[in-house]
């Protein structure tokens, strides 16, 4: 068995291209709503906003918490177009209608759609997610009573 070796400039920019967030503003929201969506914080790190990084990351994770105390959905879909604003000065509002789907062998029921609306901002050349106002999970997408 041999040893690679991978030069070191190839690492980092590896590393930097995986940090540097997406093209547009609804595509850093996509990622983050597919991996709201998965429960993989895998990648999800490369669309928080590096200086509120730790926050982010810790509401998504409370987020997803609320979810796995109800029965967690087959997958999040997003409904309709996503709506960018741009707010100039390198800021984009976004809005997007989510709602989740649960299958059961042949049959699927679907929740009713919810707006989950984000402030994005581009650093360092890409977009990333600055802040999320997601409405409740338990109460608003799931009956209240089922996240006890």
């Amino acid at each position: 068995m041999g040893i690679v070796a991978v030069p070191v400039s190839w690492a980092v920019l590896r590393q930097a291209e995986a940090e540097r967030g997406e093209a547009t503003p609804d595509a850093a929201v996509n990622v983050y709503v597919l991996k709201m969506s998965s429960g993989e914080e895998l990648g999800l790190s490369r669309v928080l906003a590096p200086s509120r990084h730790d926050e982010l990351l810790r509401q998504w994770r409370q987020y997803r918490g609320e979810m796995e105390r109800a029965k967690v959905p087959s997958k999040l879909e997003t409904v309709g177009p996503i709506d960018v604003e741009d707010q100039g000065d390198d800021r984009a509002k976004v809005t997007v209608n989510v709602h989740p789907i649960w299958w059961n062998g042949q049959t699927s029921l679907s929740g009713t759609e919810h707006a989950w609306r984000f402030e994005t901002r581009r650093d360092a050349g890409g977009w990333r997610v600055w802040a999320a106002d997601l409405p409740s999970w338990c109460g608003v997408h799931v009956r209240a009573d089922a996240c006890r």
